[in-house]
């Protein structure tokens, strides 16, 4: 009798044990398909949304680099030179690695732009407009006229073709004439001078000879070489020309002729 009480006992608890088992067994693979199935949707989900959120960030992102160059107008040159028309009809040739910005009211309220490099500028008139270079250090103002304008090197260098410019530079204000180069060096020092055909009136009353030379070189930017006994003879009168005419006549009572060494440098001699 207690052997039949205790194998019912025993088979009771194995039923116990294994039911609890099986109950155990199926929750963990219930555990595991829900665990399964929600990776799933995870990354059925993350599949989706992450092309689209990148679409929409891309999209954005050129959004906002077009709007941002649209604001700026920006002209850039990498290795050859590029001409480029601007909305108020103005043409700018842009030589290699140069930049020209343009303020957002560009040919509205305002004609102002910035500017790095090298470029010849053709700037359409306008009165009420005036065309406004910053060139960092230095800024030209036009009305209408066709000029190069240089940055790029340690001499900063405006020339003028034709029309006029006012340029402002550490408080100085500079009129150039037609084919009139503004210069400022490293230093600040600055100067200006003339093509050699540009016609000039010089006063040249009771003037020593090496002093009318002086004057000469610094007008058209050249050097001058002659013979040292006339430095101080006298010359009297009012000239105007240009370079070779002026030259000739001051050269004449001496029987000095003209002779061009090189582009800017001239030779008086018998």
């Amino acid at each position: 009798m207690d052997f039949e009480n205790q194998w019912k006992s025993v088979k009771d608890e194995n039923r116990k044990m294994k039911g609890s088992a099986d109950q155990r067994i199926w929750n963990g693979l219930e555990n595991k398909i829900r665990s399964r199935n929600t990776t799933k949707r995870f990354l059925w989900v993350a599949a989706v949304l992450f092309p689209l959120f990148t679409v929409i960030t891309l999209f954005f992102t050129e959004n906002d680099t077009k709007s941002l160059d649209d604001r700026q107008m920006v002209f850039r040159t990498d290795k050859i030179q590029k001409e480029f028309t601007l909305s108020d009809g103005s043409t700018i040739t842009l030589e290699p690695e140069s930049e020209l910005r343009l303020s957002e009211t560009f040919g509205k309220e305002t004609r102002n732009v910035s500017f790095k490099g090298k470029a010849f500028f053709s700037v359409a008139k306008n009165k009420a407009l005036p065309f406004i270079i910053d060139a960092n250090g230095f800024k030209v103002k036009v009305l209408g006229t066709k000029f190069l304008l240089d940055q790029r090197s340690e001499d900063k260098k405006v020339y003028l073709k034709e029309g006029k410019v006012k340029i402002d530079f550490k408080g100085r204000t500079t009129f150039l004439l037609p084919k009139e180069t503004w210069i400022a060096d490293k230093n600040g020092a600055e100067k200006h001078f003339y093509d050699q055909d540009v016609v000039r009136t010089f006063d040249f009353n009771e003037m020593k000879f090496d002093q009318a030379i002086s004057k000469l070189e610094k007008t058209y930017n050249i050097s001058i070489l002659y013979p040292r006994n006339y430095k101080d003879n006298i010359i009297d009168g009012d000239i105007t020309g240009d370079l070779d005419k002026v030259l000739k006549t001051i050269g004449f009572p001496f029987n000095l002729n003209t002779r061009k060494d090189s582009e800017n440098h001239i030779i008086l001699e018998k």
